[in-house]
Formats: structure tokens, sequence, C-alpha cells
């Protein structure tokens, strides 16, 4: 485990998931309809915005998502600097995780009493898979 900043480690199972999302929202368009978002839960907004920020022609959605997460004040300007680099910090929200590093492969409840996760992301096609653990919905440690 470790309590400085980390990156988001690499992922190539996550680029041919880019890749077939990426012909899925060609054919969808680019725009996202307003009142959709206002629908969306917090954490389905931040999952949201971090996989159109990854797309190359989407843009436009990303800064719909950003402008939403904005608008409910969910990420301090500290943690939007963070995702912006694609790292995360000891402290910081579940929905900023989501946002910097994207949707983890799979999440194991821990302790549903202190609502902490394990979040499990791929770290490359040659290493095992990562895991970042939230407690009480913030970033307590992650290891590889």
């Amino acid at each position: 485990m470790s309590a400085g900043v980390a990156e988001r480690p690499t992922d190539r199972a996550g680029f041919v998931r880019f890749l077939s999302v990426l012909v899925v929202s060609v054919s969808a368009g680019c725009t996202t309809d307003p009142a959709r978002l206002n629908g969306l839960g917090d954490l389905e907004l931040c999952r949201g915005y971090a996989v159109y920020a990854t797309w190359i022609m989407s843009d436009a959605r990303a800064d719909q998502y950003k402008r939403e997460i904005q608008r409910r004040n969910l990420l301090t300007p500290a943690e939007w600097e963070l995702v912006g680099q694609k790292r995360i910090r000891k402290g910081m929200s579940r929905c900023a995780l989501y946002a910097s590093w994207g949707v983890p492969m799979r999440e194991d409840i821990v302790s549903a009493d202190e609502e902490e996760v394990r979040h499990v992301y791929q770290a490359g096609w040659m290493m095992s898979p990562g895991s970042v653990y939230t407690k009480n919905g913030k970033i307590e440690a992650w290891g590889y």
C-alpha cells in the first residue's frame, strides 16, 4: 500500500474496451440531454465523466458531465487537478477516483458497516491488478 500520489496503471485491456466504446460513441452522437445528466446519481456522473474524458471525439460530452459535477460541487479544486493528471491521493472522494481512473474491473465490499470497498483496476497486461481501497467514500490506500 502506498500513501503518496498514484498514477493510473496502464491498461491494455482498457485500450481494447476504449476502441469498442469509441465505435459506439461515434454512432451515438456528441451530446447528452441535460435532463438525463440531472437524473444520474453522483457516482454514475463521475463514472460517465471518466469514460467520455478518455474518448478522443467526445469532448462535448465530457464537458457536459464536468459542468454537472461542478454544479453539484462533487469534487474539490485539488481533486480536479489530480483528475486532470489521472492521479489519486489519500483522502480523495470515491467520485474523484472514478473521474480520474475510470470504472474499475470489479468492486468488492470489504466492510458494509464502514462502507469499505476494494476497487480492482487492471495494472497492465503482464502485471497483476491493482486495488484502491475506499472507506466512507474516501480513498484510504492502494496497492499493486
